[in-house]
């Protein structure tokens, strides 16, 4: 993987080019604590889940810190929360809160170049200016500290959301490798299906660390040997179903956890995938699953579209969040697990994988929701710009991925330059049709900043239940030579609310291929 060169340039580029703001007094350091690992839950059965710590808000505010430094059990960048390495918490609050975090940069430079910090606020409609979610704009390096202030608005939709660091050139290291993120609860969910307040919730951070199996060829234009690539020749995926990739897949910091569930017992699991390229298929064996939530946002809130859509597996693209019901297996035992997913002949092999075990707890006790009752509407998702009727296009416009075998990925030709003007600009209070078209032999994954959009179409197949999302699998070219034909979905992006006004990112969520130039500014005036 390209790491340090190419993020020793960027971020000197982003801090010379965008005035990226940090104060410079340290903080001082908290003492080494232990990473998480699965814990005993009393009562129900070893290897448990854990829970992530949770932040509430106290007078409208949720304030804590985090240090970004080296996980000394693993070597890899980490946040440390509470003298805690590799936690993260989990901001719980309700829409129309604040959230505060203090962010401090002890990351340390390697091979002579120094390491960057910052965060994003993935799938807030929220202000990309001043102390919000200003990826472009701030940037700490060593030695300083971000402030963050986030309000978030009354009307946002209530859902799972997550936290992460973006540092361009570093996403993958940070974010995929060392699992630098955490998840945000926005509450509200349950009052809109009422039946899920009465079942255990389950918030599950799915990641996947470490190096793993990289695969260095040759380049003339690289000669650090430290720096490694996971380049494959052309149709390299031909084992997609078998390949390991050799990373350490988690839920919530925790390997092959248990998770304690009745038999007919109802759970709400809110699933986020932090993992840098894994696409997830999850799975329990020998159920259905309700699905009533993708990227946040309650399937229902696109007029038409039902509350809940049952399915036998979930797919959830790097960086997307699934909300959904699982009953507990008759036989009191199951697997949870991701199915394969094929990523096209160049794609990163995602094969089978078991995750953790569904097991029904020692003793039958009181509680939960073993009801046959369906999932039914309670009160009212929050009126705003994505539960009114969409006006007609404004304008359309092409967005192509491709990429080259240095590697080096771009959208519309053009690999990220900070420095470089927004590849659009759009006005505030618009909506616009994107045809987002991949010509490359595996799958990319499409994420834009302060926005959700509607699926129209994939692969020109109309969506049968529309839903608006923040991210989206973007099929791979299918064919060879003349007769191949790329891969395409259909969006309606909704730039109507004007807190989003400003500048910000739209790219592929694969983190390495966002790392090595497939990202693109756009504004919104």
């Amino acid at each position: 993987m390209i790491r340090r060169s190419i993020a020793f340039l960027v971020a000197f580029a982003w801090l010379a080019g965008c005035g990226g703001r940090a104060s410079g007094p340290a903080i001082n350091p908290i003492p080494q604590g232990a990473v998480p690992q699965a814990r005993v839950s009393s009562g129900v059965n070893v290897n448990e889940l854990p829970e992530p710590p949770v932040v509430r808000a106290i007078d409208g505010v949720a304030k804590f810190s985090l240090i970004a430094n080296i996980n000394p059990a693993t070597g890899l960048p980490s946040f440390q929360y509470r003298r805690l390495h590799g936690v993260a918490p989990t901001i719980d609050i309700e829409p129309g809160e604040t959230f505060e975090i203090t962010l401090h940069d002890e990351l340390p430079p390697t091979a002579g170049m120094a390491s960057y910090a910052n965060l994003h606020f993935h799938g807030l409609t929220v202000s990309p200016r001043g102390d919000a979610d200003n990826v472009l704009g701030l940037l700490a390096k060593p030695g300083q500290t971000l402030h963050y202030v986030v309000h978030v608005p009354a009307n946002q939709e209530p859902g799972l959301y997550w936290y992460h660091m973006h540092v361009h050139g570093e996403t993958s290291y940070q974010v995929g490798e060392g699992g630098m993120s955490g998840a945000i609860i926005l509450e509200g969910l349950t009052r809109h299906i009422p039946e899920l307040a009465k079942m255990k919730q389950r918030l599950i951070v799915v990641r996947a660390t470490g190096i793993g199996q990289n695969v260095r060829f040759g380049d003339d234009d690289v000669d650090d040997d430290s720096m490694e690539m996971p380049v494959k020749p052309q149709f390299s995926n031909t084992q997609p179903c078998t390949f390991k990739d050799g990373l350490t897949v988690t839920l919530n910091g925790a390997v092959h956890p248990v998770i304690t569930i009745a038999p007919g017992e109802k759970q709400f699991f809110r699933v986020v995938n932090a993992t840098g390229h894994k696409t997830l298929r999850l799975n329990v064996a020998g159920e259905k699953v309700q699905v009533v939530a993708i990227d946040g946002y309650a399937l229902d809130t696109y007029p038409g579209t039902p509350p809940t859509l049952t399915e036998d597996s979930v797919v959830i693209p790097p960086a997307g969040r699934a909300e959904f019901v699982v009953t507990g297996p008759a036989s009191g035992r199951a697997k949870f697990q991701t199915l394969c997913y094929n990523t096209g002949p160049n794609g990163d092999p995602d094969p089978y994988l078991w995750l953790g075990d569904l097991v029904a707890p020692k003793k039958r006790g009181d509680g939960g929701d073993f009801s046959n009752r369906p999932l039914s509407v309670g009160e009212p998702l929050p009126p705003n710009a994505y539960t009114t009727k969409l006006p007609a296009p404004s304008a359309r416009r092409l967005v192509v991925f491709s990429e080259n075998n240095k590697p080096h990925f771009f959208i519309n030709g053009k690999s990220f330059n900070v420095n470089s003007p927004p590849m659009f600009v759009v006005h505030a209070g618009t909506i616009e049709e994107w045809h987002v078209v991949n010509v490359t032999y595996e799958i990319h994954d499409f994420h834009i900043h302060q926005i959700h959009f509607l699926i129209e179409s994939i692969n020109g197949v109309k969506q049968a239940h529309p839903h608006w999302a923040d991210t989206v699998i973007v099929p791979h070219r299918r064919g060879i030579g003349n007769g191949s034909i790329p891969g395409s979905v259909v969006l309606l992006l909704d730039f109507r609310d004007p807190v989003i006004k400003g500048e910000f990112v739209f790219h592929c969520h694969i983190l390495d291929h966002e790392d090595q130039g497939m990202m693109a500014k756009i504004q919104v005036i």
